[in-house]
């Protein structure tokens, strides 16, 4: 961790500031620093398609959600803005069990005003990669000045 990540009670905060179906799915978020985010999540059976492997899904949100939270830190939690998923592509290249701990390692490429570019890989406790992306994403209105859920 350096010195400008979050505590571990700043990153309580964040995550129960994370969309509904990122908490619905069970994730947890690890880190948050500037330019970087690492999610983590343990599969369950209903985390799991058809072929009994790691939805598709459930890899593009793990992803979703790194990207847009690594270009939105601020040293005040409160003063975090939102992200909205301007584009994003994801490459699947391995999959993962029921059991596995998967990790989403997301880092800001480039940032602007209001637009920043995130990549992040997806991957097992093996440190297999599971998947690969990247996204462009728009910094939206203050967290704290959206709707209470």
């Amino acid at each position: 961790m350096s010195a400008s990540d979050y505590s571990s009670a700043q990153l309580q905060q964040v995550h129960a500031s994370v969309t509904g179906f990122f908490q619905d799915i069970g994730s947890e978020l690890l880190a948050y620093g500037p330019e970087h985010a690492t999610l983590a999540l343990t599969l369950l059976p209903r985390h799991l398609n058809n072929a009994s492997n790691m939805h598709g899904g459930v890899m593009a949100t793990l992803m979703d959600v790194a990207m847009g939270l690594c270009g939105t830190w601020e040293a005040d939690p409160a003063d975090r803005r939102v992200a909205m998923t301007l584009s994003m592509n994801i490459n699947f290249s391995a999959v993962a069990a029921a059991g596995s701990r998967i990790r989403a390692q997301a880092r800001c490429r480039s940032s602007g005003h209001k637009v920043f570019m995130a990549s992040c890989d997806l991957l097992d406790e093996q440190d297999r990669l599971i998947a690969f992306g990247e996204g462009v994403f728009k910094r939206g209105s203050l967290r704290r000045e959206l709707r209470p859920r």
